[in-house]
């Protein structure tokens, strides 16, 4: 299990980076908001990818910040990926720009407040979490599934991306199972990175439209 770990971060890492070469053909207000997000996920697997390498446990508190950036990231690729499929011009994209403030300021109190444990398990390495908050956990499990629940009722529309939108379900229904299954108690061999692996799959698909509209 260690080994499929192991390249499943780099797989992400990939995904990510070509996230990066992507961004650069998007939209002035999606390219910011883009570059923030990928840049987001990529500290959050790098330091992932130390936690997973290291031997030692010296200094990887300090990587707390990095830890858990996901928690940021996947709400906001989630807005502009439905942005992107929905089509919808006539929504003012701006306004995400205050709910990464809001979602930033909130990430920011919760990394100084709430406690976190660092553990080693045999099949990932060291990882972490939040052991005194874990309403944290249900707090983006109810997020997701506003996502899901959107998604969905925006599907019967006209001019969708269907395959994006598709995709935008499969992202937040995977996050939520793996959070579930995890919070229960259940056995699971993975740190809680199969959902974002989803999310950037699906954030490089929407992106991707965008270059071929530059190609063309």
């Amino acid at each position: 299990m260690v080994n499929y770990y192991g390249y499943l971060l780099i797989v992400i890492l990939t995904l990510i980076i070509i996230g990066i070469y992507l961004s650069k053909f998007t939209p002035k207000k999606i390219r910011v908001i883009t570059v923030f997000i990928v840049f987001c996920m990529l500290f959050r697997y790098v330091s992932l990818l130390i936690f997973y390498l290291s031997s030692n446990i010296k200094y990887l508190y300090v990587l707390k910040v990095f830890f858990f950036l996901n928690l940021i990231a996947v709400p906001l690729l989630a807005l502009t990926a439905l942005y992107i499929f929905t089509r919808k011009d006539n929504i003012n994209f701006s306004y995400i720009f205050i709910a990464a403030a809001v979602l930033i300021g909130l990430y920011a109190l919760c990394i100084y407040k709430c406690p976190s444990l660092l553990y080693n398990s045999s099949s990932i390495g060291y990882t972490m979490f939040f052991y005194r908050s874990m309403y944290i956990y249900w707090i983006y499990i109810m997020l997701n599934t506003i996502i899901l629940f959107l998604t969905i009722l925006l599907m019967g529309q006209k001019n969708l991306n269907k395959t994006g939108m598709y995709l935008v379900i499969l992202s937040s229904f995977a996050t939520i199972l793996e959070l579930v299954i995890w919070l229960v108690g259940i056995t699971y061999p993975l740190e809680r990175v199969v959902g974002d692996m989803f999310w950037v799959t699906t954030l490089v698909y929407g992106l991707s439209r965008f270059r071929k509209k530059t190609v063309k």
